[in-house]
């Protein structure tokens, strides 16, 4: 399966050299020149790999590990830098990052610690489901591939929604309530804030509901907690 690999360098010639190098070996690439552009392409896509520059011109590259642990706490990132200090490296390290990479580089190396990366943090292969494909209403989940579409059309999910639907659609017409949702999905990691299962169904209403104002499909129980109906 290919994996997304999210490319966040300012520098527009070494996001083009690497995202050539990546897709020659079978990944798929998406690139962001800034922190605000690697944010927004977080939030609308799937990624398994984030290679991070610490100097994104708008955005310290560690205020952005900062927020990509409280959000995407399971996303590998692997800084590619050119601070070489050991205090930079640390910080990085303690803030969250999985491997840090010094420029320039070899490109058997970025490739070889990729790998690792991903072998070690893909997502769940040892409890990926037996059934490959679900069907439910005008929705289709393709497991095998990591994809959602509607009336044949594909809604674009990060991670941590695309869990959040996937668990609904494998539990249709019960009612889940927020802690066993919170358990089963971030499996006891910190959350942004209280809100986050709140701010996540709103962010998943918007992309599966005709009308998230009137959602048809993920109904809040007051109450009790929420229930995917088709």
């Amino acid at each position: 399966m290919s994996l997304n690999v999210l490319i966040a360098e300012d520098l527009e010639y070494l996001r083009s050299y690497v995202s050539k190098i990546l897709q020659k070996e079978g990944y798929r690439t998406l690139e962001a020149s800034s922190g605000e552009a690697c944010l927004k392409i977080l939030g609308e896509n799937s990624i398994d790999l984030i290679l991070l520059d610490l100097n994104l011109g708008d955005m310290d590259g560690r205020d952005i590990i900062r927020i990509l642990r409280r959000q995407y706490n399971d996303i590998p990132i692997m800084v590619v830098s050119n601070f070489t200090e050991i205090d930079i490296k640390v910080k990085a390290f303690d803030l969250g990052c999985d491997d840090y990479l010094t420029k320039p580089f070899y490109k058997k190396e970025l490739l070889a610690r990729i790998r690792r990366l991903c072998a070690r943090t893909s997502p769940a292969a040892e409890s990926k489901p037996a059934v490959k494909k679900l069907e439910l209403g005008p929705f289709l989940v393709d497991y095998a591939n990591f994809r959602v579409f509607k009336n044949g059309s594909e809604i674009h999910m990060n991670r941590k929604l695309l869990d959040l639907f996937t668990y609904f659609v494998s539990h249709p017409e019960q009612v889940l309530t927020r802690e066993l949702i919170l358990d089963n999905i971030w499996k006891g990691q910190d959350f942004p804030s209280e809100n986050s299962l709140t701010v996540h169904i709103h962010m998943l209403r918007d992309l599966i509901e005709d009308d998230p104002k009137k959602p048809v499909y993920l109904k809040t129980k007051r109450g009790a907690g929420y229930i995917f109906k088709v």
